[in-house]
Parts: C-alpha cells; sequence; structure tokens
C-alpha cells in the first residue's frame, strides 16, 4: 500500500484565543498519560472533493477547541494556547481499494493512513497537539479521514467529542444534530495537576494490534449461554466481550508458562467518570476524565481443570459477574470524588494495586478501554456515516479497545498482545467460536 502525502499545513482557529486562556495547566490525571498519540481512523465511500470544506470547517470549530491549536510545554506542565495551528495533511493512495482496506484487521497496516504514530507524540515543544490527514483512494473514490490527538491532554471521549463537532460543522445539511457542541476544560480546576515529571514511551515492534469481531448472532449466543445458567438477564455487550477476552487471555499466560501454576493477574477496566460524579461534569468535558476498576484474580484455573482448596475456576460466566461487580463499585465510586477527596478516591486503589505490581505480589497485568459509546461511526461530514472505523497502534501489551460495531449490534475487540502470543489467543476455543 503507497500513500504519498502531497501538501502539509497548519490550520489556525478563525478567531483568536484570549489572553485569559492561553495558557493550560495540566490536571493530575494529564500528567500521569503516557506522552502518546491517540488515533482513529475513518473510511468513507464518497468521491467528493471537500478539501476546502474540511479545512474551513476545522478553523471553525478550533476557537471552541483551542487547545488543539496549541502545543505542549512539557517542562512547565502547560499548553501554550497562542493559536499555533492543527496539522493539515493531504495524501494519495492509487494501489488500494475501500473493500479491501475494511477487511482489515491488523492495525499495523493501516499506520499510514495515520498523520503522526503514537510514539511520535510530544518529543519537541513544537509538535502540534491535533494532526489530521485526508487520504483519497484514487482507483475508487473513497476517502479517509484520520485524527490524531495527544493523549496527556485529550482521552478517547474528548476525541469522539472533537470529531462530532467537526463533522456538525462540516455538514450544514445535518439537521439531526445540533451543528454546536461546545466543550469544557475543567478538569485541571478540578483535579490539579502536581508537576509529575513526564515519563517517556517507545515503539516496540514485538507488540501486534489485531481485531476480533463478535457480531450480534455471537452476542445473542453468549446470552443464551449465560441464560442457561440462572435467571435471564441482559447482559450488555461490553461486559460480554470483556469476559470472553479476560478468559482468553489468562489462557495464553497459562500456556506460555507451559501450562504450570496459575500466575497472578490485576484486570483493569477504564471506566468514564462524565455522567456519573456528583455535581455531574459537563456534558462535553475534554481531557483525561478516567477512572480504573480494578480486579485482582489469584490461582485461577479453567473450568475443565482439576482444582485444589486454593484454586478458584474461572469460565465466562463468573468472568462477567466478578468483573461487572468489579465495575459497578468503581461506578458508583465516581460519585464521591468532590465529596470524600478526588485523589483518595481516584488513586488510592490504583497506587496500592500497582504497588503490588512492581513488588511482583502480582505477575501481570490486563486492561480493557471501551470506546463504543465516543460516537466514531457517528460522524456524518455530509456524505453519510463511516463505512469502517479503525484504531491507530497504542503500546502496552496485554490491553482491549473496544469499539461500536458499524450496524451498533456488535463489537469489536482491538487486542495488543506480544507477536507470539497472538497465534496463542487466537487458538481459544471461546474466540474461535465467537469471533471473526
Amino acid at each position: 500500500m503507497k500513500i504519498k502525502v502531497v501538501s502539509r499545513k497548519l490550520i489556525k482557529p478563525c478567531t483568536s484565543t484570549p489572553p485569559n486562556l492561553n495558557k493550560y495547566k495540566l490536571s493530575y490525571m494529564d500528567e500521569r498519560i503516557l506522552p502518546i498519540n491517540v488515533g482513529v481512523i475513518l473510511f468513507y465511500p464518497t468521491k467528493q472533493k471537500i478539501r476546502h470544506q474540511l479545512e474551513e470547517s476545522l478553523a471553525k470549530i478550533l476557537p471552541e477547541f483551542y487547545l488543539l491549536a496549541g502545543r505542549h510545554i512539557t517542562n512547565d506542565h502547560v499548553v501554550d494556547c497562542s493559536d499555533q495551528g492543527a496539522e493539515f495533511l493531504e495524501a494519495e493512495a492509487d494501489d488500494v481499494d475501500l473493500t479491501d482496506l475494511l477487511k482489515i484487521k491488523e492495525a499495523e497496516l493501516l499506520n499510514d493512513f495515520l498523520p503522526t504514530k503514537f510514539y511520535q507524540g510530544d518529543k519537541s515543544p513544537t509538535d502540534p497537539l491535533l494532526s489530521i490527514q485526508i487520504t483519497e483512494l484514487m482507483s475508487c473514490g473513497g476517502l479517509v479521514i484520520s485524527v490524531s490527538v495527544c493523549h496527556k491532554i485529550f482521552d478517547a471521549s474528548s476525541l469522539g467529542t472533537f470529531i462530532m463537532a467537526w463533522s456538525n460543522s462540516t455538514n450544514d445539511n445535518n439537521n439531526n444534530h445540533p451543528i454546536a457542541i461546545c466543550p469544557s476544560f475543567e478538569s485541571p480546576s478540578l483535579f490539579p495537576g502536581t508537576n509529575l515529571s513526564p515519563v517517556r514511551t517507545s515503539y516496540d515492534p514485538s507488540i501486534v494490534f489485531k481485531r476480533f469481531s463478535f457480531d450480534k448472532d455471537a452476542i445473542a449466543s453468549l446470552r443464551k449461554k449465560l441464560s442457561r445458567l440462572g435467571p435471564p438477564t441482559r447482559i450488555s455487550r461490553v461486559r460480554l466481550v470483556c469476559a470472553v477476552m479476560a478468559k482468553a487471555l489468562f489462557g495464553v499466560d497459562r500456556a506460555k508458562h507451559n501450562g504450570g501454576e496459575s500466575r497472578s493477574c490485576l484486570v483493569s477496566q477504564a471506566v468514564n467518570m462524565r455522567g456519573r460524579t456528583i455535581p455531574a461534569l459537563q456534558n462535553h468535558s475534554c481531557g483525561n476524565l478516567v477512572v480504573f476498576s480494578l480486579t485482582p484474580f489469584f490461582n485461577i484455573i479453567p473450568p475443565a481443570e482439576t482444582t485444589n482448596g486454593d484454586d478458584v475456576v474461572i469460565g465466562i460466566e463468573q468472568l462477567v459477574g466478578i468483573l461487572g461487580d468489579s465495575l459497578e463499585r468503581t461506578i458508583a465510586d465516581c460519585a464521591k470524588p468532590f465529596s470524600l477527596g478526588w485523589h483518595t478516591v481516584m488513586m488510592g486503589p490504583v497506587a496500592d494495586m500497582f504497588a503490588k505490581l512492581r513488588s511482583g505480589e502480582i505477575n501481570y497485568s490486563i486492561t480493557f478501554s471501551d470506546w463504543s459509546k465516543f460516537g466514531f461511526y457517528e460522524a456524518d461530514f455530509g456524505w453519510g456515516k463511516p463505512a469502517g472505523v479503525g484504531i491507530g497502534i497504542m503500546p502496552r501489551e496485554n490491553s482491549v479497545i473496544l469499539m461500536d460495531s458499524k450496524e451498533g449490534d456488535g463489537i469489536d475487540a482491538w487486542v495488543k498482545l506480544n507477536r507470539d502470543d497472538m497465534p496463542l489467543f487466537e487458538q481459544d476455543d471461546d474466540i474461535k467460536l465467537y469471533t471473526t
């Protein structure tokens, strides 16, 4: 696949950022995020020539998202919001068809559609915080819009808010949405930073990132399987998929260690704080507003094996309950930061668990992030919604990002594993049974 960049420029806000907003201090959570880029890739079957329209609408909404036109001054822990501009690239791909792109399951094969790679973020005080690449598919007339943002200032929910605002602004004929989405940036005042020293990351070519799709029939089959074990309940798609994935990842670790004693594991589920705090955060709060639901597992064995007195039998049904209960407790805790002290509620359990990881009491970790409600498949710039959505490569093995399917009734699970571990994962019976 050959992608040629034909132009590169900076798009500045159509109006200047007021002097009182020129310095944005990072929040406590912002400071603890790795300096990486988060990227989303949107695929559209359109032949429209819309470069100027996209540029104009971007300039139009940047005054609201003024942080994205600024630059991160790492040593000062601030964003300099002096309207330096967002990066805007135009590219062409001659030898690829949209239908072929939609079949790709390996994220690294989509990497050239991204304007920046994840590990290129925040290396210099002149690096743009927002980069956009518009790639025209010359052979079929399709269009790929890729958006990459610095994770230090935006999480995936914030990225979804920006893309929705930009698409609404571009689509003048869109009567189904209000054109204006007004973001807020109150997290530094609610959760002040502590000037934590920055941590660097690097590209590890041994990590692969692959999509596994659960369609509506797979979800229905999983629900039916669990309903036979007790009173029927409608378990969420995300909860079901997390259980299947966790069980398979436990199996990978056991296989790597020759099927011996199970090692202890910490399962971390990212929880979006928006809509869950009292008082509530604003609807389109931007920044890093995530806490983690942490669940330790010890002496894990799959249901088919013989147990001794210390073993814990863990199958899909048990994981649905254990991970679901842990998640519900964390969601309940999200209401408490302002009344009980946000540092204790948000960071106390995290500090305790990660101390156990460092000490070796817990051997390894698995992380789940749910992006299924961030609206990426709703981004209509005026020529319809995406035919597909991809994700850029990100660090940290043993982690899973969950996306909505195009139809809205399934889940696409993007799994990051060591290259040698991926074949073990793919041989799990439930992965083979429920995913495509």
